[in-house]
């Protein structure tokens, strides 16, 4: 379609997608640098293992690696993980217009999944283990070592399906009104 031919009223609803997605993509790069930048001082200061208390022993920096899931899941699927890691990001850049007319707080959502994924993507694709360093808990009893971007992913998908439990719509029919199928009466009902 020639842009020219373009209704003005469009162009304010093209430049809103357009800084939706750039949104989305903002979220995400700002995980995945931030994720590289605190990885990398981790692993150049610390030796694999070593802890350090930052509140007491309920917060602690200790430098380990995961081949598995966020919070050591599933050790030892790396590939597996790789595979779910690009897959999420190919459909979440794919789906980028589509996510850039939802609420501003969904389109936060998919970009800290989207940047989790590629943080944890380039430790896996590197070194096939992704970097953990933050670590809680009480003496002996802690929670698995995670990172930046398990956390963005944790956050990201806790968000989406606080969405979809809370927020959702009836499914609609395709033309913007509720679908009068979930509200009839079957045949069960009236026995």
């Amino acid at each position: 379609m020639d842009r020219s031919s373009a209704s003005p009223a469009a162009a304010p609803i093209r430049r809103g997608v357009v800084g939706a997605q750039l949104r989305l993509f903002a979220t995400a790069l700002v995980i995945v640098v931030s994720d590289r930048i605190v990885k990398g001082l981790v692993v150049r200061t610390m030796r694999m293992g070593e802890s350090v208390d930052v509140w007491g022993s309920f917060f602690r920096l200790t430098r380990t690696e995961n081949t598995g899931a966020a919070f050591g899941m599933f050790r030892g699927r790396g590939t597996w993980f790789i595979v779910i890691s690009l897959a999420a990001a190919i459909a979440i850049i794919a789906f980028r217009r589509e996510i850039a007319r939802m609420k501003r707080w969904e389109q936060l959502a998919f970009g800290l999944v989207l940047g989790g994924a590629v943080g944890n993507l380039i430790d896996r694709v590197r070194s096939g283990a992704v970097v953990d360093f933050l670590d809680f808990g009480f003496g002996e009893l802690r929670w698995p070592a995670f990172n930046i971007a398990d956390s963005a992913i944790t956050v990201g998908v806790i968000l989406l399906a606080v969405n979809l439990v809370f927020f959702s719509r009836p499914v609609l029919d395709g033309g913007g009104a509720p679908d009068p199928r979930l509200d009839a009466p079957s045949d069960r009902d009236s026995s």
